[in-house]
């Protein structure tokens, strides 16, 4: 199953360098080297920290909560699972409601 979640990766992180590799200048914003310094800058810490750092930070400690509560392995793995589902579904929309409200 591992495998598998390394193939669907690789096979989005190729269509993502292709869409990105395919574009022209006229599909491209000019824009100064200093902001694209910047934007670079910001894009690695905050990828770093919010999708690396942040999960390994929490996990050991959810996890802990959990197992205390009496849950089991396979449990906690699909409290994890359904709790990042919900996230991805829910959250996309509650952002857009959030900005429209």
């Amino acid at each position: 199953m591992e495998v598998f979640y390394y193939l669907v990766f690789g096979a989005m992180a190729a269509v993502v360098a292709v869409l990105e590799l395919s574009k022209t200048n006229k599909d491209r914003i000019n824009t100064s080297s200093a902001f694209n310094s910047f934007k670079n800058n910001y894009l690695l810490i905050f990828s770093l920290m919010m999708a690396t750092a942040g999960d390994w930070l929490q996990g050991p400690y959810v996890y802990y909560l959990y197992s205390t509560y009496g849950f089991g392995k396979g449990d906690i793995g699909q409290l994890f699972i359904a709790g990042f589902g919900s996230s991805m579904l829910f959250g996309t929309i509650v952002g857009s409601l959030a900005d429209k409200q």
